[in-house]
């Protein structure tokens, strides 16, 4: 199933349509499934996605039956759905940048709707913690990103969660998990999963709880205290002035019992945070508050769009470094050519040596602007002036390969110049 996932996400990044919308269609295409993925597999020109279609249209009836209902029980079948495969088709955001500037995202579910699309809310949030962890934040990615999850019991399983809360905080994330009760969270991780799920979070803040495991754990979780206890005791029938004694001893008392913990204020919290003691606080309400109501009271009219300019030169930012990403993947593999081959050049034929220097303006948007006016100049003569030698390329014998990266430049600079 995970296979034919990944064949189909590839086919719809060739398509460029790389959408789960459109992996949703290739896979659950009506008609004969074998003759279907006979053509996916004539059509993709990946490799390793050709030989998954090859599989795939070999495979029994009853087989390929099992493998797309496993995907779509897995939740693909969320894209069944117009409305959700509209939504998801396009992104004015992309978490490869939410470390790079400030960004506030709520992504909001009617309750009854929680259920329906968990799927799609787990995937969201699956992916901004894979980003997140795909590499530590750079010089140029300053902010950290807290992530709040509401009524997490409800959404279901999400392993990624369970693991990355101890380690989410090198990569300069932070965990906010919501749940109403603790057997909630035992139903889906399981119990050992669950404590530690716990065991992660440094800080762990409790309401008033009303469910007994609940109880019994804050009641464990503020730990226990100590007391002195003196016992009195006389015996019956002797003189009054006689047999008596008096013991004293200490012993371990919980420092919140559950019936304490069951009857605390609906205005308490406690706080257990690692390496202190445990925090009996009363709950700050922005409608009492009288900082936060002057605060509350100011805003007026609708809430704020992002910035159009701002989201635009995001996408510019992303789209060039993508862009300078491929250019180094072209050159590595241009230079991996040449590198095959033999005798050295030094330039390519009718490419003559460029010696004039444009100097670079401070302002990064106005210097690609005269990079890209002076590529076009040697665009529009048709050639393109470079030394191979600094680049490294010794050889000319795959003059397609470096005509194909001459051109591919040319064309980005046409775009993006």
């Amino acid at each position: 199933g995970i296979d034919l996932f990944v064949a189909a996400g590839l086919l719809a990044f060739e398509r460029g349509v790389p959408t789960i919308g459109e992996i949703y269609r290739i896979t659950a295409s009506g008609g004969d499934k074998q003759k279907e993925y006979l053509k996916r597999s004539q059509e993709v020109k990946n490799k390793s996605a050709k030989l998954i279609f090859e599989r795939m249209a070999s495979t029994n009836n009853d087989t390929l039956t099992s493998y797309l209902s496993l995907l779509m029980t897995s939740g693909l079948d969320t894209w069944d759905n117009r409305a959700i495969d509209a939504a998801t088709a396009a992104s004015d955001f992309s978490f490869r940048d939410i470390r790079r500037r400030p960004h506030a995202i709520y992504l909001v579910v009617e309750s009854e709707m929680i259920r329906p699309l968990a799927p799609l809310i787990r995937l969201f949030f699956s992916d901004l913690i894979a980003s997140l962890q795909a590499q530590e934040p750079g010089d140029d990615e300053p902010w950290p990103v807290m992530i709040m999850l509401d009524e997490f019991d409800r959404l279901g399983k999400m392993p990624i969660v369970a693991e990355s809360i101890k380690t989410l905080r090198s990569f300069g994330g932070n965990l906010a998990i919501v749940t109403q009760t603790i057997p909630a969270l035992d139903e889906i991780y399981g119990e050992n999963p669950r404590r530690s799920l716990q065991g992660g979070a440094g800080v762990k803040l409790y309401l008033t709880p009303s469910e007994q495991k609940t109880i019994e754990e804050l009641s464990q979780a503020v730990g226990k205290t100590t007391k002195r206890v003196v016992t009195r005791s006389r015996a019956v029938g002797r003189n009054p002035f006689e047999g008596r004694s008096v013991s004293e001893r200490t012993e371990d008392t919980p420092l919140l019992t559950e019936d304490q913990a069951r009857r605390m204020d609906l205005d308490e919290v406690i706080l257990v945070i690692d390496a202190q003691m445990p925090i009996r606080a009363r709950r700050v309400k922005y409608f009492e508050d009288p900082a936060l109501k002057v605060l509350h009271a100011g805003q007026s009219g609708s809430f704020p769009y992002p910035d159009e300019d701002g989201l635009r030169r995001d996408r510019q930012m992303s789209e060039t470094r993508e862009t300078v990403e491929k250019l180094k993947q072209e050159l590595r593999a241009v230079r991996a050519a040449a590198g095959a081959q033999g005798p050295e050049i030094t330039a390519l034929p009718e490419a003559p040596q460029s010696t004039a220097h444009e100097p670079l303006d401070p302002k990064p948007a106005s210097s690609g602007r005269a990079r890209g006016r002076a590529a076009r100049a040697a665009a529009g003569s048709d050639q393109l002036s470079f030394d191979l030698a600094k680049l490294g390329i010794q050889e000319a014998a795959d003059r397609s390969v470096l005509a194909a990266a001459v051109q591919t430049t040319r064309s980005i600079i046409e775009v993006h110049g």
